[in-house]
């Protein structure tokens, strides 16, 4: 029996934009096959033994034809249970998506479709324009600038062919998607037609991303405006007086970070809190992954548990590996009610909560002998020597360790592992691009930076501001020669994003 086919709409780029719906069969698909413009960060929620298949295309050149895709779909729907086609956009605005569906029905398989937010409306949105307005525009229209390919996905000699005679209504916005190379012929052609040549028009490169940039001229010169700013695809075309309120309504160009450029070596698949963070704030955010987090499986005694008086967790992973082996020991979270929890950050803290289980203790300063000072403070004389617990990763230092024996009998749980990956890594040139990189571990650090040399890396840390979570990585980029840095306080990301508020 074959399985369920989902053609699902990623958004404009944007990757909050995608719906809930979406997101979720992102989570439980054992198939994605996805195109050019859908964000590279929904891949994140892929689950790790999801095939996913770029089928991407861009003018003048397709890595897969239309007909290949449409066999693959039906091939992987043989396969597996859950195949999710992702297409930017919403998949039947000029997304083929219709097309793929009568050829899935044609094959005997079955198929939903999933909508999406389409750039015509939320790019033009992002850029401060809405497609209607009250007095202004009363409609909008939305047309395909794009040629028509052949069989093989090449240009064919056939424009498309536009009715501007049908366009000179100056109370409907035209939405132009997919026209960059095409800006002269469709103002020539309206101002031929009749439209006036002081009509608002404007060009959105890259929409709803950081990227995204917007040329705003007339008719008469918006194709000279553009070939001037060197504006690339995706891009799409707007015209009609609702241009002319965005200075009104252009909020999101304004953020604060809008224009810049940061990278993130990040252990583990999951999308990063801190990447979402900066790209709220605006900020091109590109996530490179430099280590995957691998349970160590244990199994845990309640006579053994209540021997614990406390429990200390200073990363999120350590909770969720330690909760892991708990549950799969046969046990819940009754067998941790004798013991008081310390965790160091309010991201240990918030996973924490997750099972239910508040933090008795969150110093506000993470390194070791703070933290066995305040546990002195506040235990000693409850337990007098108490015995701890610590969940923490195999190939972690014994720092903290050391540190807490002068203050309680500790006994080391190694829950998790951090292994590096091989992945391809951002070259020399590329990272002195960047505006900052953000390092939360020393370990990032060390894997990012593996084979480049102090003079180098002292080179690039002049150029590009250099972030550091706390004492320990600031150590480890210190000792391969990246700095100056910069290094957060309170080493958290909340203190990371401090950093350049």
């Amino acid at each position: 029996m074959s399985g369920m086919v989902y053609l699902v709409g990623a958004g404009p780029g944007d990757p909050g934009l995608l719906t809930v719906k979406g997101l979720e069969l992102m989570k439980k698909a054992d198939c994605i096959i996805y195109d050019r413009l859908c964000s590279p960060e929904l891949l994140d929620y892929a689950r790790p033994d999801c095939e996913c298949i770029y089928a991407g295309k861009a003018d003048s050149h397709h890595t897969m034809p239309q007909e290949k895709i449409n066999e693959l779909l039906v091939e992987k729907a043989k396969r597996y249970k859950c195949v999710v086609r992702l297409k930017g956009g919403d998949p039947y605005v000029f997304g083929r998506g219709g097309e793929e569906g009568i050829y899935l029905r044609e094959h005997g398989i079955s198929f939903l479709v999933v909508p999406g937010v389409s750039s015509a409306i939320a790019g033009a949105a992002y850029a401060g324009i809405p497609v209607t307005h009250r007095g202004i525009a009363t409609s909008f229209r939305v047309i395909t600038a794009h040629r028509r390919t052949d069989s093989q996905g090449k240009n064919s000699e056939q424009e498309v062919c536009l009715d501007y005679s049908s366009m000179l209504n100056e109370e409907e916005t035209l939405v132009f998607l997919m026209g960059l190379c095409r800006v002269e012929q469709i103002a020539r052609g309206l101002l031929q037609a009749g439209r006036r040549a002081d009509t608002p028009a404007a060009v959105i490169s890259h929409a709803t991303t950081p990227e995204q940039r917007t040329c705003v001229g007339t008719l008469e010169n918006i194709a000279e405006m553009v070939e001037t700013r060197g504006l690339t695809s995706p891009a799409m075309i707007v015209v009609g007086e609702v241009v002319g309120i965005r200075d009104f309504l252009n909020s999101y160009e304004k953020k604060p970070l809008f224009g810049k450029r940061y990278l993130i070596p990040k252990i583990g698949q999951e999308p990063s809190r801190l990447a979402a963070a900066l790209r709220e704030k605006g900020a091109m955010v590109t996530e490179t992954l430099v280590g995957r987090i691998t349970g160590i499986p244990a199994r845990y005694t309640g006579k053994e548990l209540s021997e614990v008086d406390l429990l200390i967790f200073t990363s999120a992973n350590g909770v969720k590996y330690f909760m892991r082996n708990l549950f799969s020991s046969g046990l819940d979270v009754r067998a941790l009610s004798d013991m008081k929890l310390v965790v160091i950050g309010e991201k240990t803290a918030e996973k924490l909560r997750e099972y239910g289980l508040i933090a008795d203790l969150v110093p506000q300063q993470f390194d070791g002998k703070t933290l066995a000072e305040e546990i002195r403070a506040v235990y000693t004389d409850v337990f007098h020597r108490p015995f701890a617990w610590y969940p923490t990763a195999k190939n972690a230092g014994d720092d903290l360790v050391d540190d807490l024996l002068s203050v309680c009998d500790c006994g080391r749980l190694n829950v998790y592992e951090n292994v590096a990956c091989q992945n391809e890594e951002p070259g020399d040139g590329e990272l002195m691009s960047y505006d900052g990189i953000f390092f939360t571990c020393a370990s990032s650090a060390e894997r990012l930076f593996a084979g480049r040399t102090p003079e180098f890396l002292a080179r690039l840390a002049a150029e590009t501001k250099i972030y550091s979570i706390g004492p320990k990585c600031s150590s480890a980029l210190t000792a391969m020669g990246a700095t100056p840095l910069i290094e957060a306080a309170p080493h958290t990301y909340e203190g990371l994003l401090h950093l350049i508020n």
